[in-house]
């Protein structure tokens, strides 16, 4: 069968700050930008504020074209780095999902793919599935991603998977696109309380849940409580966020900041941070938009929050099949990590640890430069898991 799904291959170097080139590369890949124009904008680009200016400039040049497809992707990445609080960056996301919506109408007209929102408390879950034309299927697939994901990027890998003949449930849960900037939900680390959710809405037993980025974190611990999640599929090393974060800093650093959390120091933990802030707009952006997504207010409550978002203190709770995927040269993430994982993971039915490389074009995070081939690394994976 030749797929009518197409995507994007290869990594590029478009700048010299490794969280900026990701992020373009992932707007080619994954946003299907165009990487000439991307190319040009890369030059222009030296900090949040002027990714901000090039990638508003090159959805509105796109939209005035009527480029649709790259009008929807520049705007989405645009509103990417934009604070939280900033008075365009809602009114940018919006731009981004009803072009989406518009540009893919007839998709979600035909049914192929069925938008819901699935109650949660006093709030919703946004989702968008789909199930095989014929109604079979070899397996249900509960799709998520990470820190800072939108679901309509996904939708490519939805569609791919129900051309393989899997029934796909792709959500955001709390702290993610939609269901922050909505829905007003944000991040909690007992990820199976929205999977509870969404399983017990659709009725949904025997599936494979896959996370993606800080996913490959929350799909796992969502298995260590959830029976009905046969087979855990964790894109990415990710066993501690707080590790994460910490992790380029200075060996000093790193064992100052551990003391100071550990004795709740929090005037001294939000003077260090701010000060970081002050000589760093990323790690700025990364502490203000991460304590909006994560529903705190101060540098302090931030870091003494990412560090519930772990999987380690459950790991011997997780016994179904596991599949763990690595990137070769992943910024955000080290492959030293993997050890750690594997050595908690004392109780799954299998583990399979597959690490993706540059050879593969996949050696960066969750492997954005060659999707396809890790789509059907999972599906050939299931198969054999399930032996069909």
């Amino acid at each position: 069968m030749i797929s009518q799904i197409k995507f994007k291959k290869g990594t590029y170097n478009f700048h010299a700050n490794p969280n900026f080139n990701y992020q373009l590369n992932r707007t080619y890949a994954w946003s299907n930008g165009d990487l000439e124009e991307l190319k040009i904008a890369a030059d222009k680009i030296t900090d949040t504020v002027t990714w901000e200016k090039e990638l508003l400039k090159l959805a509105e040049k796109a939209l005035k074209e009527k480029r649709m497809e790259h009008a929807i992707a520049y705007y989405r990445m645009a509103e990417f780095f934009m604070y939280d609080g900033h008075p365009a960056k809602i009114i940018t996301y919006d731009k981004a999902v009803n072009l989406f919506y518009d540009y893919n109408a007839d998709l979600f007209k035909s049914g192929i793919i069925k938008r819901d929102l699935v109650p949660f408390g006093d709030a919703h879950l946004p989702v968008l599935y789909t199930i095989p034309e014929d109604g079979k299927y070899k397996d249900t697939i509960l799709l998520h991603g990470g820190y800072d994901s939108y679901m309509e990027e996904f939708v490519p890998m939805v569609l791919y998977l129900r051309e393989n003949g899997f029934a796909v449930y792709l959500f955001e849960g709390p702290g993610q696109g939609g269901a922050l900037r909505k829905e007003g939900l944000t991040f909690i680390s007992q990820w199976e309380i929205p999977v509870k959710s969404i399983l017990d809405f659709y009725n949904l037993n025997d599936v494979t849940i896959i996370g993606l980025s800080l996913g490959g974190m929350l799909a796992p611990r969502a298995a260590a409580f959830e029976g009905r999640i046969k087979r855990v599929v964790a894109w990415s090393l990710l066993p501690n966020l707080f590790d994460i974060f910490l992790y380029d800093m200075p060996e000093s650093f790193q064992q100052v900041t551990r003391l100071l959390m550990k004795m709740e120091n929090e005037e001294v933990i939000n003077l260090i941070m701010k000060n970081l802030m002050k000589k760093d707009p990323l790690i700025e952006w990364a502490i203000n938009h991460g304590m909006h997504n994560m529903g705190v207010y101060t540098p302090y409550e931030y870091l003494k929050k990412i560090n519930q978002f772990q999987y380690m203190d459950v790991a011997a709770e997780i016994t179904q099949d596991f599949l763990l995927i690595g990137a070769e040269k992943d910024h955000f993430i080290p492959v030293e990590f993997c050890k750690s994982i594997i050595e908690e993971l004392k109780n799954v039915k299998s583990l399979t640890y597959r690490l993706f490389t540059e050879k593969e074009s996949a050696e960066n995070h969750c492997n954005a430069g060659n999707t396809k081939l890790v789509l059907d690394t999972i599906i050939n994976w299931i198969k054999v898991i399930k032996q069909f």
